[in-house]
């Protein structure tokens, strides 16, 4: 009898991970990208449109927009580009587009 119960308990533990492994228990991921609400960026940094050259990076135009010595973080400045220009990644800039690059204000001591 104990073998049996053994049995039968083993048989419910492969098919649980079986289960589990093809099926799942929890909610599935959905390839639909959640809808993203309009941001307003009415308050926040000023742009300026610029188009891309041969050669340029978002870094290198961004210190071409501020000639002043920039203060802020780079993650901070890739952010506000990816913002101004619908999630854009730097990397994919293209040459002779047109791209929204952030215009810092130059802070006074």
């Amino acid at each position: 009898m104990k073998k049996f119960l053994l049995f039968c308990l083993s048989l419910v533990i492969v098919y649980t991970i079986a289960y589990d492994l093809k099926i799942g228990t929890l909610q599935s991921y959905s390839s639909k990208p959640a809808p993203v609400s309009a941001v307003s960026i009415k308050n926040s940094t000023p742009y300026k449109k610029v188009k891309v050259s041969s050669g340029d990076t978002v870094l290198s135009i961004i210190e071409k927009v501020n000639p002043a010595s920039l203060s802020k973080p780079i993650p901070e400045i890739i952010k506000d580009f990816q913002r101004y220009n619908h999630y854009i990644r730097p990397e994919s800039i293209q040459v002779g587009k047109m791209y929204n690059f952030p215009v810092y204000k130059e802070l006074k001591h």
